[in-house]
């Protein structure tokens, strides 16, 4: 089309090829694990740093809304998922990317998955591992009990007002920090001690039996 024209009937388009596994998590476990103490008193805790990075920013409260323990907590979970896989798959950590479902009576989950325009996105193996979902979370979890910087990973409080990192818990490059072009969220809204327990906070985990 010419470079004046004014209707075009057409547009840019790539087209990728990919492939990706889904991981749901029932609601109703979910909505009880949200109930505990520990989780709404580390929640709060989140609550707050949320209002302080608003303020850093310049923005009122209610400008910028704190995503809730779901979404951390799925969200800390699909990266050591990311970290995890990418040993076993034949993808690089960078090449898979993330999508983090939470729609309170609809449903919650995580997607993984890779694409590319040609057929290096189509290999395989990201789907292979459905066959071994189990052992992929489970050693997921076990990477997420304990980070190279522990015990200050564990320990860092998001409303610390010396570090300013007020969208992480227990989170850092050694254990949950991936590549940026992976993370729907560049690497915020972190924190392990939502997923399982640390050496800092036991209360808060989804999944506590990890340490036993």
């Amino acid at each position: 089309a010419a470079i004046n024209s004014k209707e075009l009937d057409w547009v840019p388009a790539v087209e990728n090829f990919g492939e990706g596994l889904f991981i749901g998590v029932n609601e109703a476990v979910l909505q009880e694990w949200s109930k505990r103490d520990g989780v709404v008193q580390h929640s709060s805790k989140h609550r707050e740093a949320c209002k302080l990075w608003n303020r850093d920013h310049g923005l009122k409260s209610e400008d910028f809304d704190w995503p809730g323990q779901t979404y951390l907590m799925l969200h800390s979970l699909a990266h050591l998922l990311i970290t995890t896989a990418a040993l076993e798959c034949g993808y690089g950590a960078s090449s898979i990317k993330e999508r983090i479902y939470t729609f309170p009576g609809q449903g919650h989950g995580i997607l993984l998955y890779t694409s590319g325009s040609g057929s290096e996105g189509t290999l395989g193996g990201l789907v292979s591992l459905t066959d071994r979902i189990d052992q992929l979370v489970e050693a997921a979890l076990e990477r997420g009990r304990l980070c190279s910087n522990d015990p200050f990973c564990s320990m860092h409080d998001p409303e610390n007002n010396f570090e300013k990192r007020y969208s992480h818990g227990a989170a850092c490059h050694g254990c949950l920090l991936i590549a940026e072009t992976s993370c729907e969220q560049r690497n915020q809204f972190l924190d392990r001690a939502f997923v399982v327990s640390t050496l800092n906070q036991s209360e808060a985990a989804f999944f506590p039996d990890v340490l036993e």
